[in-house]
Protein backbone atom coordinates (compact mmCIF):
# COMPACT_ATOMS: atom_id res chain seq x y z
CA UNK A 1 0.00 0.00 0.00
CA UNK A 2 1.56 3.41 -0.77
CA UNK A 3 1.92 6.17 2.23
CA UNK A 4 1.21 9.34 0.54
CA UNK A 5 2.40 12.54 1.48
CA UNK A 6 -1.18 13.76 2.71
CA UNK A 7 -1.69 10.29 4.68
CA UNK A 8 1.66 10.42 6.54
CA UNK A 9 1.35 13.80 7.79
CA UNK A 10 -2.39 12.89 8.77
CA UNK A 11 -0.60 9.85 10.86
CA UNK A 12 2.20 12.31 12.66
CA UNK A 13 -1.26 14.47 13.48
CA UNK A 14 -3.08 12.03 15.06
CA UNK A 15 -0.13 11.04 16.76
CA UNK A 16 0.61 13.97 18.37
CA UNK A 17 -2.91 14.76 19.67
CA UNK A 18 -2.73 11.56 20.75
CA UNK A 19 0.53 12.42 22.94
CA UNK A 20 -0.79 16.12 23.80
CA UNK A 21 -4.34 14.17 25.17
CA UNK A 22 -1.71 11.63 27.13
CA UNK A 23 -0.30 14.62 28.60
CA UNK A 24 -3.15 16.00 29.74
CA UNK A 25 -4.75 13.56 31.43
CA UNK A 26 -1.68 12.89 32.97
CA UNK A 27 -1.56 16.79 33.99
CA UNK A 28 -5.02 16.16 35.46
CA UNK A 29 -4.51 13.32 37.32
CA UNK A 30 -1.26 14.63 39.26
CA UNK A 31 -3.90 17.72 39.74
CA UNK A 32 -6.34 15.39 41.31
CA UNK A 33 -4.29 13.37 43.18
CA UNK A 34 -2.26 16.46 44.46
CA UNK A 35 -5.71 17.92 45.36
CA UNK A 36 -6.78 14.69 47.28
CA UNK A 37 -3.59 13.90 49.40
CA UNK A 38 -3.25 17.80 50.21
CA UNK A 39 -6.90 17.49 52.00
CA UNK A 40 -6.35 14.43 53.74
CA UNK A 41 -3.07 15.64 55.24
CA UNK A 42 -4.74 19.43 55.87
CA UNK A 43 -7.65 17.08 57.54
CA UNK A 44 -4.84 14.87 59.95
CA UNK A 45 -2.60 17.75 60.70
CA UNK A 46 -6.31 19.90 61.90
CA UNK A 47 -7.59 16.84 63.79
CA UNK A 48 -4.57 15.38 64.97
CA UNK A 49 -4.84 12.27 67.66
CA UNK A 50 -5.20 13.20 71.18
CA UNK A 51 -2.01 13.18 73.44
CA UNK A 52 -3.55 11.02 76.43
CA UNK A 53 -2.22 12.74 80.11
CA UNK A 54 0.01 9.61 81.65
CA UNK A 55 -0.85 8.34 84.68
CA UNK A 56 1.10 8.89 87.94
CA UNK A 57 1.69 7.65 91.53
CA UNK A 58 0.11 9.48 93.80
CA UNK A 59 3.47 10.93 96.14
CA UNK A 60 4.87 12.53 93.49
CA UNK A 61 2.45 14.27 91.97
CA UNK A 62 1.88 18.18 94.00
CA UNK A 63 -1.93 18.41 95.45
CA UNK A 64 -4.62 19.38 92.87
CA UNK A 65 -7.96 19.93 91.99
CA UNK A 66 -9.46 18.96 88.64
CA UNK A 67 -10.85 21.95 86.90
CA UNK A 68 -13.07 22.69 83.48
CA UNK A 69 -14.10 25.96 81.91
CA UNK A 70 -15.23 27.69 79.38
CA UNK A 71 -12.97 28.99 76.45
CA UNK A 72 -13.13 32.99 75.86
CA UNK A 73 -16.72 32.67 74.02
CA UNK A 74 -18.38 29.83 76.15
CA UNK A 75 -18.36 27.25 73.34
CA UNK A 76 -15.74 25.04 74.79
CA UNK A 77 -15.68 23.19 77.83
CA UNK A 78 -11.66 22.90 78.48
CA UNK A 79 -10.50 20.60 81.53
CA UNK A 80 -7.04 20.87 83.59
CA UNK A 81 -5.60 20.63 86.94
CA UNK A 82 -5.35 23.85 89.53
CA UNK A 83 -2.58 23.41 91.71
CA UNK A 84 -3.10 25.93 95.10
CA UNK A 85 -0.68 27.54 96.99
CA UNK A 86 -2.87 28.74 100.03
CA UNK A 87 -2.66 32.77 100.22
CA UNK A 88 -0.91 33.49 96.53
CA UNK A 89 -2.71 35.91 94.65
CA UNK A 90 -0.02 34.72 91.82
CA UNK A 91 -0.70 32.64 88.80
CA UNK A 92 1.40 30.85 86.45
CA UNK A 93 -0.94 29.47 83.26
CA UNK A 94 0.93 26.73 80.91
CA UNK A 95 -0.39 26.17 77.52
CA UNK A 96 1.31 23.36 75.77
CA UNK A 97 2.01 22.86 71.82
CA UNK A 98 0.76 20.98 69.38
CA UNK A 99 -0.68 17.53 69.35
CA UNK A 100 0.77 17.94 73.55
CA UNK A 101 -1.39 18.16 76.81
CA UNK A 102 -1.65 19.91 79.71
CA UNK A 103 1.73 17.71 80.66
CA UNK A 104 4.19 18.60 77.90
CA UNK A 105 6.35 16.65 79.44
CA UNK A 106 5.21 14.37 80.82
CA UNK A 107 6.45 13.40 84.31
CA UNK A 108 9.40 15.79 84.12
CA UNK A 109 6.73 18.95 83.91
CA UNK A 110 5.79 18.29 87.81
CA UNK A 111 9.32 19.23 88.34
CA UNK A 112 8.42 22.73 86.87
CA UNK A 113 5.24 22.75 88.56
CA UNK A 114 6.61 22.22 91.81
CA UNK A 115 9.09 24.75 91.35
CA UNK A 116 6.81 27.76 90.62
CA UNK A 117 4.89 26.35 93.39
CA UNK A 118 8.04 27.19 95.39
CA UNK A 119 8.06 30.46 94.14
CA UNK A 120 4.59 30.89 95.48
CA UNK A 121 2.78 30.66 92.07
CA UNK A 122 -0.70 29.17 91.65
CA UNK A 123 -0.14 26.80 88.45
CA UNK A 124 -3.11 26.45 85.84
CA UNK A 125 -2.20 23.48 83.24
CA UNK A 126 -5.06 22.70 81.10
CA UNK A 127 -5.86 20.86 77.55
CA UNK A 128 -6.22 23.34 74.57
CA UNK A 129 -9.36 22.33 72.64
CA UNK A 130 -8.85 19.40 70.92
CA UNK A 131 -6.42 17.88 73.28
CA UNK A 132 -5.97 15.46 76.33
CA UNK A 133 -9.57 15.58 77.84
CA UNK A 134 -10.90 18.71 76.25
CA UNK A 135 -13.51 19.20 73.92
CA UNK A 136 -13.38 20.58 70.55
CA UNK A 137 -12.57 18.45 67.37
CA UNK A 138 -10.25 20.81 65.66
CA UNK A 139 -6.74 21.89 66.43
CA UNK A 140 -6.15 25.62 65.12
CA UNK A 141 -2.57 26.34 65.88
CA UNK A 142 -3.57 29.19 67.69
CA UNK A 143 -6.43 30.89 66.09
CA UNK A 144 -9.01 29.63 67.78
CA UNK A 145 -6.64 28.26 70.95
CA UNK A 146 -6.18 32.49 71.91
CA UNK A 147 -9.95 31.88 73.04
CA UNK A 148 -8.87 28.85 74.94
CA UNK A 149 -5.99 30.45 76.81
CA UNK A 150 -8.16 34.11 77.64
CA UNK A 151 -10.90 31.58 79.38
CA UNK A 152 -7.96 29.89 81.14
CA UNK A 153 -7.03 33.98 82.38
CA UNK A 154 -10.62 34.22 83.02
CA UNK A 155 -10.82 31.39 85.29
CA UNK A 156 -7.51 32.25 87.04
CA UNK A 157 -8.86 35.78 87.95
CA UNK A 158 -11.97 34.07 89.34
CA UNK A 159 -9.31 32.24 91.56
CA UNK A 160 -8.16 35.67 92.72
CA UNK A 161 -5.25 35.87 91.05
CA UNK A 162 -4.24 39.18 90.61
CA UNK A 163 -0.55 38.64 88.91
CA UNK A 164 -1.04 36.28 85.92
CA UNK A 165 2.17 35.14 83.91
CA UNK A 166 1.70 32.61 80.58
CA UNK A 167 4.74 29.91 79.78
CA UNK A 168 4.21 28.38 76.43
CA UNK A 169 5.52 25.83 74.26
CA UNK A 170 5.91 26.17 70.47
CA UNK A 171 2.06 26.60 69.97
CA UNK A 172 1.41 27.62 73.43
CA UNK A 173 4.00 29.76 73.11
CA UNK A 174 2.68 32.18 69.87
CA UNK A 175 -0.83 31.81 71.39
CA UNK A 176 0.66 33.08 74.75
CA UNK A 177 1.94 36.39 72.66
CA UNK A 178 -1.48 37.01 71.13
CA UNK A 179 -3.35 36.55 74.11
CA UNK A 180 -1.58 38.87 76.29
CA UNK A 181 -1.39 41.28 73.37
CA UNK A 182 -4.92 41.44 73.52
CA UNK A 183 -5.85 41.23 77.32
CA UNK A 184 -4.47 43.43 79.80
CA UNK A 185 -4.85 40.99 82.82
CA UNK A 186 -1.42 39.06 81.62
CA UNK A 187 1.17 40.78 83.66
CA UNK A 188 4.38 38.55 81.55
CA UNK A 189 4.91 35.99 79.43
CA UNK A 190 7.66 33.30 78.75
CA UNK A 191 7.58 31.91 75.11
CA UNK A 192 9.58 28.92 74.02
CA UNK A 193 9.90 28.22 70.86
CA UNK A 194 7.06 30.22 68.93
CA UNK A 195 6.51 30.85 64.93
CA UNK A 196 6.25 34.30 64.15
CA UNK A 197 3.23 34.25 61.69
CA UNK A 198 1.28 30.82 61.25
CA UNK A 199 0.87 31.40 57.13
CA UNK A 200 4.36 32.13 56.49
CA UNK A 201 5.62 29.56 58.67
CA UNK A 202 3.43 26.96 57.20
CA UNK A 203 4.09 27.88 53.84
CA UNK A 204 7.88 27.02 54.31
CA UNK A 205 7.96 24.72 56.72
CA UNK A 206 4.84 22.70 56.90
CA UNK A 207 6.61 19.46 55.27
CA UNK A 208 8.37 18.90 58.53
CA UNK A 209 5.01 18.21 59.90
CA UNK A 210 3.24 16.52 57.15
CA UNK A 211 6.06 14.71 55.59
CA UNK A 212 5.54 15.30 52.29
CA UNK A 213 7.77 17.18 50.10
CA UNK A 214 7.76 20.86 50.09
CA UNK A 215 7.06 21.21 46.31
CA UNK A 216 3.65 20.98 45.69
CA UNK A 217 2.28 20.62 48.93
CA UNK A 218 3.69 23.16 51.11
CA UNK A 219 1.44 25.40 49.29
CA UNK A 220 -1.18 23.28 48.33
CA UNK A 221 -1.90 21.95 52.24
CA UNK A 222 -1.75 25.25 53.30
CA UNK A 223 -4.60 26.71 50.82
CA UNK A 224 -6.67 23.23 52.25
CA UNK A 225 -6.67 23.97 56.11
CA UNK A 226 -7.56 27.42 55.21
CA UNK A 227 -10.23 25.96 53.84
CA UNK A 228 -11.04 23.28 56.29
CA UNK A 229 -10.55 25.61 59.20
CA UNK A 230 -12.61 28.88 57.76
CA UNK A 231 -9.80 30.93 59.34
CA UNK A 232 -7.15 33.32 57.90
CA UNK A 233 -4.10 32.06 59.45
CA UNK A 234 -2.39 35.45 59.08
CA UNK A 235 -4.14 36.37 61.76
CA UNK A 236 -1.76 34.08 64.18
CA UNK A 237 0.74 36.70 64.15
CA UNK A 238 2.49 37.41 67.38
CA UNK A 239 5.36 39.35 65.18
CA UNK A 240 2.52 41.80 64.15
CA UNK A 241 1.26 42.01 67.90
CA UNK A 242 3.87 41.61 70.03
CA UNK A 243 4.87 45.47 70.52
CA UNK A 244 1.10 45.93 72.26
CA UNK A 245 2.65 43.62 75.13
CA UNK A 246 5.08 46.29 76.16
CA UNK A 247 5.83 47.50 79.03
CA UNK A 248 4.62 44.22 80.47
CA UNK A 249 8.07 41.88 80.10
CA UNK A 250 8.52 39.38 77.65
CA UNK A 251 11.10 36.05 77.54
CA UNK A 252 11.59 34.46 74.61
CA UNK A 253 13.48 31.31 74.73
CA UNK A 254 14.86 29.38 71.51
CA UNK A 255 17.36 26.96 70.49
CA UNK A 256 19.47 27.40 67.24
CA UNK A 257 19.25 23.77 66.66
CA UNK A 258 15.57 23.81 66.16
CA UNK A 259 14.47 22.11 63.64
CA UNK A 260 10.73 22.34 63.32
CA UNK A 261 10.28 26.18 64.47
CA UNK A 262 13.81 27.89 63.10
CA UNK A 263 15.06 30.28 65.77
CA UNK A 264 14.66 32.74 63.54
CA UNK A 265 11.09 33.20 64.57
CA UNK A 266 12.08 34.70 67.80
CA UNK A 267 14.35 36.89 66.33
CA UNK A 268 11.31 38.30 64.44
CA UNK A 269 9.73 38.77 67.28
CA UNK A 270 12.57 39.98 68.85
CA UNK A 271 12.83 42.67 66.73
CA UNK A 272 9.46 43.72 66.46
CA UNK A 273 9.29 43.86 70.43
CA UNK A 274 10.01 46.52 72.92
CA UNK A 275 13.50 45.89 73.63
CA UNK A 276 13.81 47.36 76.74
CA UNK A 277 11.34 44.62 78.10
CA UNK A 278 12.22 41.91 76.28
CA UNK A 279 14.84 38.93 77.38
CA UNK A 280 15.98 36.72 74.55
CA UNK A 281 17.66 33.39 75.42
CA UNK A 282 18.78 31.28 72.60
CA UNK A 283 19.72 27.88 73.38
CA UNK A 284 21.75 25.13 71.62
CA UNK A 285 22.04 21.68 71.14
CA UNK A 286 18.13 21.21 72.10
CA UNK A 287 15.90 20.39 69.54
CA UNK A 288 11.90 21.95 69.11
CA UNK A 289 10.65 23.10 72.91
CA UNK A 290 13.76 20.71 74.52
CA UNK A 291 15.99 23.96 76.08
CA UNK A 292 13.79 22.68 79.26
CA UNK A 293 14.92 19.27 78.98
CA UNK A 294 18.32 20.01 78.15
CA UNK A 295 18.62 22.61 80.58
CA UNK A 296 16.59 21.92 83.68
CA UNK A 297 18.12 24.04 85.97
CA UNK A 298 19.18 26.96 84.33
CA UNK A 299 15.85 27.10 82.20
CA UNK A 300 14.02 27.36 85.61
CA UNK A 301 16.97 29.67 87.24
CA UNK A 302 16.46 31.54 84.08
CA UNK A 303 12.36 31.60 84.29
CA UNK A 304 12.51 32.52 87.73
CA UNK A 305 15.04 35.34 87.91
CA UNK A 306 12.97 36.59 84.85
CA UNK A 307 9.67 37.07 87.37
CA UNK A 308 11.69 38.11 89.74
CA UNK A 309 12.64 40.74 88.42
CA UNK A 310 9.48 41.60 86.66
CA UNK A 311 8.16 41.45 90.89
CA UNK A 312 10.69 44.12 91.82
CA UNK A 313 9.94 46.53 88.54
CA UNK A 314 6.54 46.41 89.74
CA UNK A 315 7.40 47.13 93.40
CA UNK A 316 9.55 49.90 92.64
CA UNK A 317 6.95 51.28 90.76
CA UNK A 318 4.18 51.36 92.61
CA UNK A 319 6.95 53.33 95.28
CA UNK A 320 7.59 55.73 93.25
CA UNK A 321 4.04 56.45 92.21
CA UNK A 322 3.05 56.62 95.85
CA UNK A 323 5.80 59.32 97.05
Amino acid sequence: MKITSLSYIQRKNHIFRNIVLVLILLILISILVTAIISVYVAWKLSHPERSSIPDFSANIVPKYSDVSFKDKNGEITLKGWYFDVIGSNKTLILAHGYGSNRLPYDENTLHLIKSFLDEGYNVLTFDFRNSGESEGDMTTVGLLEKNDLLGAVEFAKKKGAERIVLLGFSMGASTSILAAAECEDVDAVIADSPFANLNSYLNENINVWSGLPSVPFNKTVLLAISIITGLDLDEASPQKVVHQISPRPLLLIHSKDDKKIPVQNSYMIYEASDKAHTVFWETSGADHVRSYKVYPDEYIRRAIDFLNEMDKTEEETEETENE
